[in-house]
Order: structure tokens, then sequence, then C-alpha cells
């Protein structure tokens, strides 16, 4: 993998805030300050189409800095948005969309099952015995439950009602002179999805490829499927087209997609490696003991709130990947006569 931005990597490198930058003739790249620290920031996309609208892809986490800093991007290329697409329900990526929706006009896009779970969380938040029980469930203890139960139900509220058209896999966005195919890759949650530019040779990767971390798995809420199987087997679709420049949503836009993609995978494989150790030598661990005895980046003690809470999820998740992927227990043959 190499960086195809010396502009975006130099501000990282620096830690400051990648000015917009011209990525194609008609392609925008856009930083959007977001909060919590882990990330600096979200990267948005504006394509201005053949008929002079502008298409925004991931308009960023909404704060009025961050609106004036998008207003002054289209007043920058000369274009007024006509569409809006999201590529999971994230509020660093889909945060302004109400926003910028209500300012516009422009119908939001997102594929079914992220609009889906944004509906069914306006309609329903867990109340607090349910919160209680999961982290009872996790075996997390009981002087650490407050910290994480104001996380457990987090998402970006009120948003659902506002997606106007559903995408599924295959979809072209309609974009006077692009042809952008929607590509369903779910992992980090379980209605993301990549956008594939095949005329200009770009692969909008959302946050299923990262160029500096990897993605954390089902945080997008309960599914039917193991979030872990459902990454792998979306990994193998990127890697197709990993002689395209990926556009991700965070970090620099960078080349070597299909180094990176199996990376990305091999990491999380190999945490379902670790998981495996423990199960075979600790008896019925809970998951908060299971996540303690696993390997993070800032180190077990170090994870508080939020990322303590993404912590034992994703333990959960490689949890049950590990024990659909055991072979089934030998049955006993009854010999007696």
């Amino acid at each position: 993998m190499h960086n195809t931005s010396t502009q975006q990597l130099g501000a990282l490198e620096r830690g400051e805030l990648p000015p917009l930058e011209q990525v194609r003739d008609d392609v925008w790249s856009l930083a959007q300050p977001m909060p919590g620290g882990h990330l600096a920031y979200s990267l948005t996309y504006l394509l201005r189409s053949a008929d002079g609208g502008v298409h925004v892809i991931d308009p960023g986490w909404d704060s009025d800095a961050n609106w004036d800093r998008l207003t002054g991007a289209l007043a920058e290329i000369d274009g007024a948005v006509t569409g809006i697409t999201g590529t999971h329900l994230h509020p660093d990526h889909v945060g302004m969309a109400a926003r910028l929706r209500r300012a516009s006009g422009a119908p939001l896009a997102m594929h079914g099952v992220e609009r889906a779970a944004l509906e069914r969380h306006a309609a329903r938040r867990l109340d607090p015995e349910e919160v209680a029980a999961r982290l009872a469930g996790w075996g997390v203890p009981p002087e650490r439950r407050d910290e994480l139960s104001r996380f457990v139900d987090r998402s970006p509220a009120g948003l659902g009602p506002a997606v106007d058209r559903t995408l599924s896999d295959g979809d072209v966005l309609p974009v006077p002179g692009f042809r952008t195919v929607v590509m369903a890759t779910p992992g980090h949650t379980a209605g993301h999805i990549c956008l594939r530019d095949d005329d200009r040779g770009l692969l909008y990767t959302g946050d299923h490829v990262l160029p500096t971390v990897f993605a954390g798995l089902g945080l997008g809420g309960a599914t039917p499927s193991n979030p872990l199987a459902d990454y792998v087997a979306s990994i193998d679709r990127v890697r197709r087209y990993g002689h395209y420049e990926a556009l991700p949503g965070h970090g620099h836009r960078f080349a070597g997609l299909d180094e990176r993609a199996h990376e990305s995978a091999q990491h999380h494989l190999k945490r379902a490696q670790e998981v495996t150790a423990v199960l075979g030598a600790v008896a019925e661990p809970t998951v908060w003991d299971l996540a303690s005895r696993l390997t993070w980046s800032a180190g077990w003690e170090g994870l508080q709130g939020f990322q303590l809470l993404s912590a034992l999820s994703q333990t959960e998740m490689h949890r049950d990947f590990v024990r659909a992927q055991a072979p089934p227990a030998p049955k006993s043959s009854d010999c007696s006569p």
C-alpha cells in the first residue's frame, strides 16, 4: 500500500486538517472534523455531475463548523447539491445528511439494511433494564457498568426517516456523467456499502478498508449473521478491484487496495486465533474475561467508555465466529450389549 495524496498524508503527519483536494477533474475530497480523538476527521467526496450538480458521498459529522466547510467547498467548485449517498449509518459519515437534505432538497440514499436499522432505532431504544442485562451477561464488573451503559444504544437519532432511496448491491447512482456502482460490503455495519467507479478507477471504501487503522466490525446493531464472516467475504469482493485507487472514509487516499484489504482481513482473523487459544485454556470465560486476555492496541487497562464497549462487542463477535467454525463434537456410540 502506498499513499496517493501528499497533501492528505502531510496534513495527517502534522496533525492538521487536509485542505479541499481535487482527486479527478470532477471529484473532490473534503476532510470533516469529528469528535472522539481516535480519528481526527472523516472524508467527504464531492462528485460534480455532467449537468453541473454535485453528488455528496458521506457529508460527515453534523456541526456548524462542518456545515460552513461543506458550503464553502461547494461554492469553491461552483455546484449545488443534487444527491447524497451514505456508505453506512455512523454519524461521522452521515450525521450532516439530514441538514444537507433539508437545505438542498436533495434525496439521501443508503443501503436498505442501514435504512431499516436507523428506522428501528428511531422507533425503539433499549430500556435501562435491557442495557443492564446485556452488560451483566458479558460479565462486566458492576463498578464499570455505568461507564458503558450510556454508549450501548448510541446512534444518529432521527436520521432514519430522512432516507429517501434504498440502495441494493449492483445499483448505479443517478449521477450524470458517472457510472458509480453500489457494492454491498457488510462487516463494519450490516448495510455498509463501497462505491465503484470503473471509468475513473476509483473505489470509495467508506470504513470497509482504511489506510491507517483497521475497521471495527459489527458496529451497526444486531445482525442475523456473524459480522466477521460477512467481512471476510466482503474483503474478497473488494480485492477483485485491488488495482483501483482507494478513497477511504478516514486517513488518506491510497493505492495497493488488494494488499491492504488482505491485511485488514488477516488482522481480524488473527484476533479470532487469539480467542481460540483462550477458549482452549479457560473453561467458559465471560466476554469480559475473554477480552481481558486479548491483545489491544491501547492495552486492556487503557480501554474506557465507547472503546471498551467496542472491544467487548468485538470479543463477543469473534467468540461466536470461532464457535461457529469449530467442528461438531462427535456423537458417542453406545457399545453396551
